[in-house]
């Protein structure tokens, strides 16, 4: 899990002992420390995913793909057809990790991505030259200028079916309004690269509770985040919010949208699940080296060794290896 300022946060392993076999073992890794002690209790998720719009699509007479080289085909079948295929909003900073963590997944899998993250791997390995020089590739299908756009107009183009596709999370849904055209709006899991590698990993951010360091009640603390682990306070939640899936394995998710259960389904089916890029590596190495780095990567492709040579010097002195 994302590593926080020592002395923080207290662990609630005592609590998910009592009461935490309602998550699955990926939501238990995600929320263990490297001491092996439990931060946190999973409330819900948001998975990432290729989102788009069923009724254009049907108009068009386009269909999901499933590979990288299907993905292409498509997006140059849009932009024949005069649609800007792929929406693009980095001025807040943070959307491009989703695609990069993506292309590493499927290309280098889930092992190498974690020890990238963690600044065990060199930046300056040709694995993650591959990632940029795949990423490179779909750069063309892009809205054009993507710096100066944020993440909610990428979302609001998808809306208005400006765009015909969008790498996002679930609160993609966030910007659709209840009813028909947020009944208009499903997703493809993020296209396979590599056979040998597949698309068992799914991007799918945790939101949870933590216990602060000595709480003045710590007997009600404990009391509260069990009563948390329990399935109804998270489907109570997500029947507000769209982009919330509930975290427990029990959540009764029959009254929710086939968009809902959807997301659910590809989680429970993933083989492997990551935070995404800031969750998954120190804070201040994302905020300090990687938006900037992927806001000169997106500025001029072109220069892939300078990028990679200049995150991996960056690294080091963040890392301190």
């Amino acid at each position: 899990m994302q590593r926080c300022r020592p002395g923080l946060v207290d662990d609630v392993s005592s609590v998910w002992q009592a009461h935490g076999s309602g998550f699955s073992d990926s939501f238990r890794e995600a929320s263990t420390g490297t001491d092996g002690k439990q931060y946190l209790i999973p409330f819900f998720y948001y998975p990432w995913a290729v989102f788009y719009r069923p009724s254009l699509w049907q108009q068009r007479g386009y269909a999901p793909p499933k590979t990288f080289d299907e993905w292409v085909t498509l997006s140059k079948r849009m932009q024949a057809d005069g649609l800007t295929p792929i929406g693009s909003g980095v001025r807040d900073g943070w959307p491009p990790f989703g695609t990069f963590d993506y292309l590493d997944l499927r290309l280098n899998g889930v092992d190498f991505h974690r020890s990238l993250l963690a600044g065990e791997v060199s930046w300056t390995d040709n694995r993650v030259r591959s990632v940029f020089d795949t990423w490179r590739e779909i750069l063309p299908f892009h809205q054009p200028q993507p710096l100066g756009r944020k993440m909610s107009e990428a979302q609001q183009a998808l809306l208005n079916k400006e765009v015909g596709m969008l790498v996002a999370g679930m609160f993609v849904a966030q910007s659709f309004p209840a009813g028909p055209d947020r009944e208009d709006l499903d997703f493809f899991a993020f296209p396979e690269l590599d056979s040998a590698v597949g698309t068992s990993a799914v991007e799918a951010p945790m939101d949870g509770f933590m216990m602060r360091k000595d709480p003045r009640n710590r007997a009600g603390a404990e009391q509260f985040l069990s009563f948390l682990t329990e399935a109804a306070p998270a489907v109570a939640y997500a029947a507000q919010d769209p982009q919330a899936i509930p975290a427990h394995r029990d959540a009764d998710l029959s009254g929710f949208s086939p968009l809902v259960q959807k997301s659910a389904a590809l989680v429970r089916g993933a083989g492997s699940i990551t935070q995404f890029l800031d969750r998954d590596t120190r804070p201040d190495f994302a905020s300090v080296v990687m938006i900037p780095a992927m806001q000169q990567f997106l500025g001029n492709p072109n220069d892939v060794d300078g990028l990679v040579r200049s995150i991996e010097r960056q690294k080091t002195a963040v890392f301190g290896q």
